[in-house]
């Protein structure tokens, strides 16, 4: 029985030792991760000035004026309430879902897409109170000579945002690392910068969310 209880006193004190020494260098890695800076302040005015213009086109798409429509496409019924699609105009910068898509993931994160943009644009939303369809769609298109295939679709109904907000590449400087707890450790792939942003006719410093993605900068954040 003495024996039996000195192994336990023995193995208790072991499991104590080695939470105390995860629990330093968890700290310490806390630390270490928090006041590294992973860009220098000009690998990221140059990263911002890729980002910030695709951004705001891809914004305008997203929750501002939308992709235009095919000027040929119908009115809209004045009896139905709700989403209408039409076609958008064969002109229009992006003809499928398949392109939107690829566009926006080459401006913002896979989480912040999942999280904040696939139910505007792609998916939906069940809401509570009421559904909210997506901002496009994909349709069927019949050409003249008869011939079909899938083009975007673009609801009409849906007038988006007024976004005036521009924001200054080249004034984007590093602020903090976004240190998060992963379960068994520091996650370090998100970071906070300073950028200046003019709204309003009113110009001051505003931060913004990036994440490192398969080892380049995305927008982690809208920018309008």
């Amino acid at each position: 029985m003495k024996k039996f209880v000195k192994k336990l006193i023995v193995i208790l004190i072991v499991a104590a030792s080695v939470a105390v020494l995860y629990a330093a260098a968890a700290g310490i890695g806390y630390l270490v991760l928090k006041g590294s800076r992973p860009i220098s302040d000009g690998e990221l005015a140059a990263r911002m000035g890729e980002l910030v213009p695709a951004a705001a086109e891809i914004n305008e798409i997203i929750w501002g004026k939308g992709l235009p429509v095919d000027p040929a496409a119908d009115p809209p019924l004045e009896s139905v309430t709700g989403a209408q699609y039409r076609l958008v105009a064969p002109d229009a910068a992006y003809l499928t879902l398949d392109e939107l898509r690829a566009a926006i993931a080459r401006v913002y994160s896979e989480p912040f897409i999942r999280e904040h943009i696939n139910f505007v644009v792609f998916d939906g939303d069940e809401g509570i109170i009421r559904e909210m369809r997506p901002r496009y769609t994909q349709m069927r298109f019949t050409a003249p000579d008869g011939s079909s295939f899938d083009r975007l679709g673009v609801d009409i109904t849906n007038k988006g945002f007024s976004l005036t907000a521009v924001i200054d590449p080249s004034s984007a400087r590093f602020s903090h690392r976004a240190v998060e707890w992963d379960g068994l450790w520091w996650d370090s792939d998100r970071i906070v910068v300073t950028v200046s942003e003019t709204y309003n006719g009113v110009t001051r410093d505003r931060e913004l969310s990036m994440r490192l993605q398969d080892g380049v900068w995305m927008l982690d954040e809208a920018t309008y």
